[in-house]
């Protein structure tokens, strides 16, 4: 009788503790990856250094749209680039002087915002 109580207090105590699921982005890992490993989002990164604009991509994207507007909400920059597979540097003009800017990048289904 108490084996059996002591299993269902185990079986209920069961019910009340389960690990949640988490969406995993990415490839599935292959027998060559390293365990513990966990994939990360494939976006594009940007990188802001002395009035240059570096956009590094994870893979080839095709008609990425690229805009760059200053605090006041003016496009400083707006181009489509046809077709990008590793890196695009964009050199901010020195006529450009504005405390924060925004840029805005669009290929496909994504559209991502950030600010520098």
């Amino acid at each position: 009788m108490k084996k059996l109580l002591f299993v269902l207090c185990c079986l209920a105590a069961s019910t009340f503790s389960y690990a949640e699921g988490i969406e995993m982005v990415g490839d599935p890992p292959n027998e060559e990856s390293k365990p513990g490993n966990r994939s990360q989002a494939l976006l594009p990164t940007v990188d802001y250094t002395d009035g240059e604009v570096t956009i590094d991509v994870p893979y080839q994207i095709d008609d990425m749209a690229v805009t760059i507007r200053d605090n006041q909400g003016v496009i400083l920059y707006s181009i489509v680039i046809p077709s990008i597979t590793m890196q695009y540097s964009i050199v901010l003009p020195d006529t450009v002087d504005a405390d924060k800017y925004s840029i805005q990048i669009a290929y496909g289904d994504i559209h991502l915002i950030g600010w520098f």
